[in-house]
């Protein structure tokens, strides 16, 4: 399958990373200021986040929260230029894909070499919710939660 050029810019992830590289160059040639820089990173801000894939065949169970911070993790590797990552997220070793924002596997732990990795990136942390106290189920109760809140607006 061959695909035009239009095709390949096409792609996600490709196009903002050629801009980024020509911009790079055009700042490079242009003394003093980067307002192509600033542009950029302007549009880029505005983007909203592209969703992050499991690949097909994979038998991974992700939350929605590891999945946005993995997006968010594969947005910081795609703004250096990186195309194949390895993402750290709970003591899980991913491989992904950069370009096509797609998880292809899980690194396995016992060693190996792979030669098509240009990144390590380490995804942020989880946010922890507090700790309940008391017995089991009590600290989310609803019936427990209203009369506490009654209480304190009193």
């Amino acid at each position: 399958m061959t695909l035009s050029p239009l095709e390949l810019l096409a792609l996600p992830g490709l196009a903002s990373a050629a801009t980024r590289s020509v911009g790079r160059a055009l700042d490079n040639l242009i003394p003093g200021g980067s307002p192509f820089a600033e542009k950029l990173a302007s549009a880029q801000a505005k983007q909203p986040q592209l969703p992050v894939e499991i690949g097909k065949g994979l038998d991974l169970e992700l939350s929605q929260e590891q999945m946005k911070r993995i997006a968010d993790a594969v947005d910081r590797a795609e703004a250096e230029g990186a195309s194949n990552a390895v993402v750290m997220i709970d003591g899980n070793a991913l491989e992904v894909d950069i370009t096509m924002r797609t998880i292809r596997g899980e690194i396995d732990p016992e060693g190996g070499i792979n030669t098509q990795i240009d990144a390590i990136v380490y995804a942020d942390a989880a946010h922890e919710q507090p700790a309940a106290t008391g017995p089991d189920g009590l600290a989310n109760n609803h019936d427990v939660l209203k009369i506490i809140s009654d209480n304190r607006a009193a």
